[in-house]
This record gives C-alpha cells, sequence and structure tokens, in this order.
C-alpha cells in the first residue's frame, strides 16, 4: 500500500513470524474439537470449516469485561466497527459494512434499526453469550442478501443440565470521574426431565458524558438499557425437539443536541423484539429443521424543547416515530447420501415491512418487500484429504426478480496438522426498504432515496494456510472482493442553511469497487497459564469510478492479547492492544491511525463468588471521528449458584 506500517502492526508480523518456529510443547489447538454451524448450516469441527471463520467463547467474552456485544467484536479478525447515526455502531467484514455483514441471532435475522443500520451492536448484552461465529467472507450462497461479506452469529446459551444461575453487579466511571455506569445482570435455568428452560435479565445505566461544551453536543449521551430473554426446549420423543423464545431489548438515549440556533434536549427510545418457534429432530435417516420466526424494531426520537423553530419549515424539526418488522419461515433438511456426500437442503420465506415517520417533515412511509429462496449444498471428499463444499442459492425477490449465487470451497490436508483452504463465491444485496424509498434530511447532508436503484453484486476470492505446530496455532490468507453496481451515496447538488451549505446526496450504483487484502492470525501458548494471541488485516479499498479509498476503510487493524489464566489459583486476567489504521471518513478527510489498550483482571474468593476490575483505554486516548467516554474504570463481582 505504499505507506510506512505502525509500530503495533510491526510487532503482529514479528510475533507471527519468531512463534511459528516454536514448537517443542504439544498443546491441542483450541477449540480444535468444538462444534461451529454457521459457516455450514451443519455441525462441524473447527478444524474443517471451510473458507475463513472464527469463533469468540463464553470465556473470551467475559475476559474483555465487554458488557455488550460491540466490545467483543473489537478484537475479532477483520471485523471494524462504525459509528452511525443514532449513536450505534454497527460491524464491517473486510471492508463491506453495513447492509453487506449479515447479523444472525441462533442462525435467525434481525429486523433492520435506524435508518439504513443493520443491527446496533452495543443494543445486545453479552449476558447470554454462548458463543461468537463469525464467517469472513461471501455466505449469499447459504444466507442470501446482506451476506456479501460475512456472516456474525450470536449463539445463545441453552438451558443447564442442572439447576443453577448467577448475578452479577458491576459500577464504572471514567478519568474525569464522569460518565458514571452501573450494570446489573443475571441468567437462572435448568432441565426438568424433558423441559429445559433458561431466562435471563440486565440493565445498564449510563450517565451523559460532554468535555467539548462549546460544540453543545454530547459526547456521550445519558443512556439507559434494559434487556431480558427466555429460551425453553422440549423433547418429545428421541431425538425430536420443540425450542421456543424471545429476546427484548430496550434503549433510551438523551442528550444535547443544537439545532437551528436552538440548544436542545434530544430524546431516542428504541427497543427491539425477537420471537421463535423451531422444530429439530431426525426422521429417515434425515436432520431436519423447520422454524418460524419474527423481529421488530421500533423507534421513537424527538426534541423535548423546539422552541423558535417554524414547524411549517421542513427542514426546522425532525419527527421519528419508526417500526421495521421481519417475518420468516424456514425449514432445512441434511442427509448423506452416497457414502460421501453430506446434501443439505433449504427452502424460507421472508417478508419485511418498514412504516411510520422517519424523515423531518415528511408523509409516513408504508413499504412491504418478501423474498423467497432456495438452497442446495454439498459436502463431499473428492480425493483423499481434499474436501469441498459446493453450494447453490436462488433468491426471488418481489422488487427485483430472481438472483443466483454460487460458491465452492476446499480444504486440502498437506499434513495432519497443516490445511490449505480456498474459496470462490458470487453474492448479492438487494436494494433496502430505506435506499428505495425513504428521505433522510440533515445538517451533514440530505439523502434522497432512489426507487430505480439496483441490486448489488459481488465475486469474491479467498485463499490461504492454516496449522497447529506444537505451541503455537497460526493463519494466513488473502482475499479480494469485488463489487459490481455497489449502492452508495452520489453528491447532486446543495441547499443553504442559514450561512451553511447543505450537500445533497442521492442513493445511486456505482459501476465497479473492490477490497482486497491479506489476514493473519496466531496464537502461542507461552506455557500452562500464560498465552499470546494476535491478529491483523491489510486492506486496500477503491471506488473505480472516483479512483478514492472507499469510505471508513482501516488501511490496517491488528490486535494482541497476553492472557493469563490459573484455574487452580482461580485468577484470570489480560491485556489487550487494538490498533486501527488510518481511513477515509468523507470524501475529503482521512482520520490518522489510533491505538487503545485495555486491562481485566478476576480472582475467585470462592467457588460461587468472584470479583472482577478492568480499566478500558488505558492511556485516556480520544478520537475524533468516534463519540468517546475516554479511559474507563470499572469494578465488580459475581454470585454463582
Amino acid at each position: 500500500m505504499g505507506r510506512i506500517l505502525p509500530i503495533q502492526a510491526i510487532l503482529m508480523m514479528v510475533f507471527w513470524v519468531a512463534a511459528a518456529t516454536v514448537g517443542a510443547i504439544e498443546v491441542p489447538a483450541v477449540g480444535a474439537d468444538q462444534m461451529v454451524v454457521t459457516a455450514t448450516m451443519t455441525p462441524k469441527e473447527l478444524t474443517d470449516v471451510p473458507g475463513a471463520f472464527e469463533v469468540i467463547t463464553a470465556e473470551e467474552i467475559e475476559m474483555t469485561g465487554a458488557e455488550t456485544l460491540d466490545g467483543v467484536l473489537e478484537g475479532a479478525l477483520g471485523v471494524v466497527l462504525e459509528s452511525v447515526p443514532g449513536r450505534g455502531r454497527i460491524p464491517q467484514i473486510r471492508g463491506l459494512s453495513n447492509k453487506r455483514v449479515l447479523i444472525l441471532i441462533d442462525g435467525m435475522r434481525f429486523s433492520s434499526g435506524f435508518r439504513d443500520t443493520t443491527v446496533d451492536v452495543s443494543e445486545i448484552s453479552t449476558e447470554f453469550v454462548e458463543r461468537i461465529e463469525i464467517v469472513r467472507g461471501p455466505s449469499s450462497a447459504l444466507y442470501g442478501s446482506e451476506a456479501i461479506g460475512g456472516v456474525i452469529n450470536i449463539i445463545t446459551k441453552s438451558p443447564p443440565s442442572d439447576p443453577s444461575g448467577s448475578l452479577a453487579v458491576r459500577y464504572g466511571t471514567n478519568t474525569y470521574g464522569e460518565a458514571e455506569n452501573t450494570v446489573v445482570k443475571g441468567a437462572v435455568g435448568s432441565t426438568f426431565g424433558p423441559l429445559g428452560i433458561i431466562a435471563y435479565g440486565y440493565a445498564n445505566g449510563s450517565d451523559e458524558f460532554d468535555r467539548q461544551y462549546d460544540d453543545y453536543f454530547s459526547d456521550i449521551d445519558d443512556e439507559d438499557r434494559y434487556s431480558g430473554g427466555i429460551k425453553l426446549h422440549l423433547d418429545l420423543a428421541d431425538e425430536h425437539r420443540i425450542s421456543m423464545g424471545g429476546y427484548y431489548n430496550e434503549t433510551s438515549r438523551e442528550g444535547l443536541r443544537p439545532k437551528n440556533s436552538t440548544i436542545t434536549d434530544r430524546d431516542a427510545d428504541s427497543d427491539r423484539t425477537n420471537a421463535f418457534i423451531q422444530y429439530a429432530g431426525h426422521i429417515a435417516g434425515a436432520s431436519v429443521m423447520l422454524r418460524s420466526y419474527y423481529s421488530q424494531f421500533q423507534l421513537d426520537r424527538n426534541y423535548t424543547d423546539i422552541g423558535g423553530m417554524n414547524p411549517n419549515n421542513r427542514y426546522a424539526y425532525e419527527e421519528f416515530d419508526i417500526n421495521n418488522e421481519l417475518y420468516q419461515v424456514e425449514g432445512q433438511v441434511s442427509r448423506v447420501f452416497a457414502v460421501n456426500h453430506l446434501l443439505s437442503l433449504g427452502l424460507e420465506y421472508r417478508e419485511e415491512m418498514r412504516s411510520g415517520v422517519e424523515n423531518r417533515g415528511e408523509t409516513e412511509v408504508d413499504e412491504t418487500i418478501d423474498n423467497s429462496a432456495v438452497f442446495i449444498q454439498d459436502d463431499f471428499q473428492l480425493l483423499t484429504g481434499l474436501q469441498v463444499t459446493a453450494g447453490l442459492r436462488l433468491d426471488d425477490h418481489s422488487d427485483f426478480g430472481s438472483e443466483v449465487s454460487p460458491r465452492i470451497s476446499l480444504i486440502y490436508a498437506i499434513r495432519d496438522n497443516l490445511r490449505f483452504k480456498a474459496s470462490y463465491g458470487e453474492g448479492f444485496r438487494a436494494p433496502s426498504l430505506y435506499e428505495l424509498y425513504v428521505e433522510t434530511i440533515n445538517m451533514q447532508g440530505d439523502v434522497m432515496p432512489n426507487p430505480d436503484l439496483n441490486p448489488e453484486r459481488s465475486k469474491s476470492y479467498e485463499a490461504g494456510i492454516e496449522g497447529e505446530f506444537g505451541r503455537f496455532t497460526g493463519k494466513i490468507m488473502i482475499f479480494k472482493n469485488a463489487m459490481e453496481e455497489m449502492i452508495t451515496k452520489v453528491r447532486t447538488g446543495s441547499r443553504t442553511s442559514g450561512s451553511k451549505t447543505i450537500p445533497i446526496y442521492e442513493m445511486g450504483n456505482v459501476e465497479d469497487a473492490y477490497t482486497q487484502g491479506g489476514e493473519l492470525e496466531a496464537r502461542l501458548q507461552l506455557s500452562d497459564v500464560l498465552s499470546l494471541t494476535g491478529n491483523m488485516i491489510f486492506i486496500e479499498s477503491e471506488n473505480d469510478e472516483t479512483g478514492d479509498d472507499l469510505l471508513d476503510v482501516p488501511e490496517i487493524k491488528s490486535y494482541l492479547r497476553l492472557a493469563y489464566l490459573n484455574g487452580s489459583a482461580g485468577f484470570k486476567g489480560n491485556l489487550r492492544m487494538n490498533y486501527i489504521g488510518r481511513q477515509f471518513i468523507a470524501a475529503d478527510n482521512r482520520v490518522g491511525g489510533y491505538t487503545e489498550w485495555d486491562i481485566y483482571a478476576a480472582k475467585s474468593i470462592h467457588k460461587n463468588f468472584e470479583i472482577f476490575a478492568g480499566i478500558d483505554n488505558i492511556f485516556n486516548k480520544t478520537v475524533s471521528s468516534t463519540a468517546s467516554r475516554g479511559g474507563f474504570y470499572y469494578g465488580g463481582v459475581k454470585v454463582s449458584f
């Protein structure tokens, strides 16, 4: 990329090369025997998963100290979090963001969120998460639209076999003694014969924080989050199970905003509801899954004081009263044929609705789209040591007709502990209801919808090697995502508001764009209790029409974690470094790279009682392009029973 590498990236590469030469003590590959499902929709051991794949376990989640999902994803390879309107955070994978990354909960979609965001991951509590499975690379052959860049699947905890539960309380404050934060959370569950049940609750309250008073814009809003959920299963007979459950999250944000020469508080209240029912079992030698689910997002946002504003001026005030809903029914059958072929067939139907007022002074939006799909996948051994996974999906969209998405992946076992992996996939993304129909009026720029948009299409390639060598586990991979008809904002003019010129954009298709780069991932078991883990991604991106880099795509991202885990002493902790490289946040505004350091430690006083503490952003790093509460100190206790 023709630029000097930051010291963090150099350290990561030195660690990777040096660790690869170490191999005296045999340590099993981390998670090698763990069964995962997202990459193929069928259970596989981690070493047998095609393509680029990562699992973040419950233990790793706990040792980040993160209360919500965004804090966990910061350390994931190739994942970068963007700040979006409404103070949300959404992930990108390999430089492809927002609607190009599909976020699932137990394999199920969420309804879309505020404006054109998919899911604000800062709203999702880690309390009920068992693990997170991340597929980097095209997954449209299984999941359809929005899976061009990859998939993040949040796997929730299942009912425990015996009665058990937990309760935790945490308090924190930042470097300035502000942004006070209190968290209370807990879970309880058990299995009673054929019935298993688990329930959880979570409450998180944070005070407003503002260090730049002269801009009349809160750095961090006063925020309250509440969530809860329940999940149960009923075993009808051997290998037949009915599952059902629900999840609810409520977020309330209030903060200072400048508004047409008036300084006022802005209230934003949102809630998200998910519910499902599912059958899974074995019939005539086949694994069968049938499922129906519902997801809803609602938001009510307004200004508490609009004194001095003219309600007849569409630019002078705003009203947001949004209701987004998603219904989906689906089924999947998997069966072994001809000894060597695991065939999977899936069918699904989805309906998405967007209604309410989502712009300033405009009439109500009320639009619906639906999508039907069928997919087939064959997982088979072609030659000794060569495993092939081939899939094809046909989508029929109510507005855009039929789209075909193929994918083929292979794994070749060079040795028992060394594998070559390669994949090719094609994908598509249908324009969202927001891009098609919703107008946005904003002091940073008006965005006009475009009902004549074409779907995005992609061709993606990746290849790499992974293996385990004594105490060392490592992966290296290169990739390219070539995009056609990518949907983005195209400037069409401007308007004036007082002395300020406001740009006007329209959603449009860019003929060609791409992201490409390389990934490194490594883990070194330094001793029985000490380990060093790191990952790094290099990304090059370009809009071929303009020759500019894509927005919000960093050149480099790297992550290092030194972890200590001593079960006999009841102590665990880690030190983490996260570096985000330079990136464009606007056509003429590139922000420099920055590094954050975090630390976490926990000590078991008794088998059922633990104390913990941590510091996020140890050196109080501030970043102009994102809202930050600065250095943050926290501590708490956890009781298990």
